[in-house]
């Protein structure tokens, strides 16, 4: 079993803060920049994993209808 914790990381470009790889993409790297790179690298890649992770559905557990409880003893009274 592998278990994957909830990750929050919020990173930016210093020099271009309003780049967003979501919704901006790569062709909206302003000069090459290594950080915007890295930032729409690791879009990329958890993009990726995500898909990955939903591709990867474990079979679906169905559990039997529980038979009622009702008259299994009888009345003392």
């Amino acid at each position: 079993m592998l278990k994957i914790g909830t990750v929050r990381w919020r990173g930016k470009c210093s020099k271009h803060p309003m780049f967003d790889p979501y919704t901006d993409g790569r062709g909206a790297v302003k000069g090459g920049c290594p950080r915007c790179n890295a930032l729409a690298d690791i879009h990329e890649c958890h993009q990726r994993m995500v898909s990955l992770m939903r591709g990867f559905s474990p079979p679906v557990v169905r559990k039997k209808p529980s038979v009622p409880m009702d008259d299994l003893q009888e009345s003392l009274f």
